[in-house]
């Protein structure tokens, strides 16, 4: 199975956002199909998982309109 960098998704949410979070795994799910996400420190994390992990990490945030990317993906 394929395993995607969590920065995808956030540069995803970066360009779609803000959404409601079922919007974000929705579109998690038709826009990387069938995979697990990886970061730095991570592997084999789903789409809730990851945005769980990145919401902990201050990465994405949330407000009254949905899940927002509280600080752009590193570069690395």
């Amino acid at each position: 199975m394929t395993s995607i960098h969590g920065h995808e998704l956030m540069r995803w949410l970066g360009d779609n956002g803000p959404l409601p979070k079922e919007a974000l795994l929705e579109g998690a799910r038709k826009n990387f199909g069938d995979c697990t996400f990886h970061t730095c420190s991570l592997e084999g994390l789903s789409a809730a998982q990851l945005v769980d992990f990145l919401e902990t990490k201050g990465k994405i945030g949330s407000g009254p309109e949905g899940l927002h990317l509280a600080m752009p993906p590193c570069d690395h």
